[in-house]
């Protein structure tokens, strides 16, 4: 059986946030009793937790030196019940270049991917990614949600199936109301993700590698959580939470 790990890229700019440059990821989203004291619960957490629903204890992290906060904070992950790991990566060349970060370390796992500045709902939306790769023999399995902003995400056309057949990043008019938000996948996407690597430019999305992936022949299905929520925290002006 293969080793189950998650996978958070944090090593971007957050240029979306500015003027605001305290890493987003670290944000305080709620803040809880805990004994005697007030705890926030800050934005990474929410992937954090997803991943031990999944029974997911070690977790690869990807920074850059312009975030040590996260590494201060998180540590090696005891607190939280996690074994974490971090990544360096400090160039700043997108999603797609940050994830591949990973490629030697996970291309022989199976890898839980989610976004650490993004909530999303059903808690347990991983477990049900990895139903779906078992019974499809999937390569790559996307969790898709319903969201009235496809024009900010990536929506994803798919089959009766749920195969996917198409997905388009930041359409200007979608054809969907929906959005990928997280993923899982196994060594045959990571091999395919790196055949790519040398031949992805500056700025480029894992989206753009998904929908190439499914165009090439790859088995890539989907998971569309119709009364889910998916929440991109990573914008300054979307901070208040779902209702």
């Amino acid at each position: 059986m293969k080793k189950h790990v998650g996978l958070l890229p944090a090593a971007g700019l957050a240029l979306r946030m500015r003027p605001f440059r305290y890493p987003k990821e670290l944000l305080p989203m709620h803040f809880r009793q805990s004994g005697d004291f007030i705890q926030p619960k800050l934005l990474i957490e929410y992937s954090l937790e997803a991943f031990s629903v999944a029974g997911i204890q070690d977790v690869y992290i990807v920074v850059p030196d312009w975030k040590p906060e996260i590494m201060r904070y998180l540590e090696g992950g005891d607190q939280f019940d996690h074994h974490i790991a971090y990544l360096y990566n400090n160039k700043a060349l997108g999603l797609a270049d940050a994830l591949l970060t990973a490629y030697s370390w996970l291309k022989d796992t199976v890898t839980f991917f989610a976004m650490p500045d993004t909530m999303f709902s059903p808690v347990n939306a991983f477990q049900l990614l990895v139903d779906k790769m078992k019974i499809k023999s999937a390569d790559l399995v996307l969790g898709v949600f319903p969201t009235d902003e496809a024009n900010h995400f990536a929506p994803v056309e798919f089959d009766e199936d749920d195969k996917v057949l198409q997905i388009w990043e930041k359409p200007p008019v979608p054809l969907y109301n929906n959005a990928w938000g997280i993923a899982v996948w196994e060594n045959n996407f990571w091999d395919y993700f790196q055949s790519k690597g040398n031949g992805l430019s500056s700025g480029v999305s894992i989206t753009e590698v998904f929908n190439d992936a499914a165009k090439d022949g790859l088995r890539v299905y989907c998971v569309f959580f119709s009364d889910g929520w998916y929440k991109d925290v990573g914008r300054i002006n979307q901070i208040i939470l779902p209702k």
